[in-house]
């Protein structure tokens, strides 16, 4: 599945507990030579290393491996690994699997526990994050369905949306775009602005409902005439994330649209990562911060965290006592590591899942961003 089609419903049933093993398997996948026997090698590779941990895993009954080691092979004859992805997720549980497909590159993992490994669907989601664009023309504006690099064009709700025109001699909307504002205009430009703005009213109105219904960050495209008009007849300007100048975009495909969007996702990526590190430093202010891995999964368990900030590759192994306490790293681990039922593979994993359950905002941020904060951090309620 993409990770547009993970919603908030599937996201908590995938942290619920599962029978032993919850089976996870994670994989960068080479988007860019989408048919490298490389990958095909890798996925093998990681299917064989999941069997082998099943194995030698005394607490995995015959039965359960057998089941599991089923659903691993299954999952990965669906695989297509010509997908247009960078990371693949495998998850595989008596009973079930799934096929998860990542904007995003993952390190090659496989972890066994009684949850799956959610903490990549969850930095995936936040970048593909769903969002409209709206593509401004003087002929026929429309509106794309977006979630990361999925676009897909809406045909419905009002869109596209066509000027309307009086009579034949009239001059389609865009003709004057160059000439508003200002004081020289005659009576047949002065109207021919005028319906210029009759038609971006209209597309204003027309997006308006589906915006309220649901709502999402706007990338506008168009000239910067355009722009500037549609602003102006918008209710929400506010919901803008971007806006990108140019003219002939009307009649192309998703895939060129896509591009033409590509560096306004980066800045405003960028300018995400900016607020977090703002918000971090405000509570550190206020003391409302803390950051430490032991700290962290005190103040998550107490529900006390509004933010957690993590590093995207932060992963630690530690041993946790029956009652939740302080966790132990474990510096060397050795295998197999479920047969010891305190030692979680990646504690970073549950204080995200653990943060999440409790309505927290999380954000994943560029390796060593927080090395000062020993690599998560948090911004805490009280």
């Amino acid at each position: 599945m993409d990770i547009g089609d993970l919603t908030e419903a599937t996201l908590r049933d995938l942290r619920r507990p599962r029978e032993y093993p919850a089976v996870s398997l994670q994989l960068p996948i080479n988007r860019r030579s989408p048919y490298s026997a490389e990958d095909s090698v890798r996925l093998r590779n990681t299917v064989a290393e999941a069997k082998r941990r099943l194995a030698e895993d005394t607490r995995v009954t015959r039965a359960a491996r057998m089941d599991v080691e089923g659903r691993l092979d299954a999952a990965a004859a669906e695989v297509d690994l010509a997908h247009a992805a960078d990371g693949l997720l495998v998850l595989a549980a008596p009973g079930e699997h799934q096929l998860w497909y990542l904007p995003r590159s993952v390190p090659q993992r496989v972890v066994v526990a009684d949850t799956f490994l959610t903490r990549n669907l969850v930095a995936a989601r936040l970048l593909g994050e769903p969002y409209w664009a709206l593509v401004l023309s003087q002929s026929a504006t429309r509106l794309w369905d977006g979630s990361g690099d999925t676009l897909t064009e809406v045909t419905g709700e009002g869109f596209p949306v066509l000027p309307e025109l009086p009579d034949h001699e009239d001059a389609l909307p865009g003709r004057n775009f160059d000439k508003v504002g200002s004081h020289s205009l005659s009576a047949r430009e002065e109207s021919h602005v005028e319906r210029e703005r009759q038609y971006m009213r209209a597309v204003a109105g027309v997006l308006a409902p589906v915006l309220e219904r649901r709502p999402r960050p706007l990338y506008v495209v168009g000239l910067r005439e355009q722009i500037a008009l549609f602003e102006k007849q918008f209710p929400s300007p506010g919901a803008i994330a971007a806006r990108v100048e140019n003219g002939g975009a009307a009649g192309k495909s998703a895939h060129a649209i896509l591009d033409l969007l590509h560096p306004a996702f980066a800045e405003r990526r960028t300018s995400r990562r900016g607020e977090v590190l703002r918000r971090l430093d405000d509570a550190r202010g206020a003391r409302r911060f803390t950051s430490g891995l032991d700290e962290i999964w005190q103040t998550v368990r107490q529900g006390r965290v509004a933010l957690l900030a993590v590093e995207d590759h932060y992963q630690v192994t530690a041993r946790v006592d029956g009652n939740g306490g302080h966790p132990v790293r474990v510096e060397t681990p050795t295998e197999p590591l479920a047969a010891d039922p305190t030692i979680r593979e990646d504690v970073v994993d549950e204080i995200v899942e653990t943060a999440l359950n409790n309505g927290a905002d999380i954000e994943f941020l560029p390796d060593d961003t927080l090395v000062g904060e020993e690599r998560v951090a948090a911004v805490l309620r009280y």
